[in-house]
């Protein structure tokens, strides 16, 4: 099994590699060797039922290995109510890729996930979208969401000092009102410095399993 500083067959490094630290302790958790012995007894007792039991590690490149796809849009809408709309470039499927956005906006802005609502991803919005696909989804498109809010608290910054007591509504407005835009794109490129190019993954992710 994997350990830090293992190369593997494609001569990269891992780096932070915990798998023998999730291994244990999936071990210890599941009771797997006392199952075991009672998925033993049971398979010996029983000619024709058969019960299974397995516990399984990965470890999981992250990252497009073809440059280019590592990077993301998004963009940013805030309205003169306080509510603001959000789009990226991730497709959601059931991951929950949506919801992480939120949160990632929520935070950036300071401001209640309720606030917040997601537009159904369309390259309308957010245009040459990279596949949702490698696991680099979050990464990705959850830094493009950060720029772009980044830019509207750097617009709404100026009102935040002059009304320190104020709220979001109340520093939308005041902006609104002085003309300063509502809505800003976010963009982001993995930053591939040579020691990441020479990784072929950008990092890797470790887990165990049992069933």
């Amino acid at each position: 099994m994997y350990q830090e500083g293992d190369l593997t067959h494609f001569n990269q490094t891992l780096t932070r590699c915990n798998i023998r630290k999730c291994w244990q302790k999936v071990l210890s958790q599941s009771d797997f060797y006392q199952r075991k012995n009672e998925v033993d007894v049971f398979n010996s007792e029983n000619r024709w039922k058969k019960r299974g039991i397995a516990v399984i590690p990965t470890k999981f490149g992250i990252s497009f290995t073809a440059t280019f796809m590592n990077q993301a849009g998004a963009l940013i809408l805030v309205y003169t109510d306080g509510s603001v709309l959000l789009t990226h470039g991730g497709t959601e499927m059931g991951q929950g890729l949506h919801t992480k956005m939120i949160q990632v906006a929520s935070r950036a802005l300071k401001i209640p996930v309720d606030r917040i609502h997601i537009s159904e991803t369309s390259t309308n919005t957010v245009p040459n979208t990279s596949p949702t696909a490698a696991s680099a989804s979050s990464d990705l498109n959850g830094m493009a969401v950060i720029d772009a809010c980044r830019t509207i608290m750097e617009r709404l910054e100026p009102y935040m000092t002059s009304d320190p007591k104020g709220s979001w509504d109340d520093w939308v407005r005041a902006a609104y009102f002085d003309r300063v835009s509502l809505s800003a794109t976010g963009f982001y490129k993995q930053v591939m410095l040579l020691s990441i190019v020479l990784r072929i993954k950008y990092y890797c992710i470790y887990a165990v399993s049992i069933e």
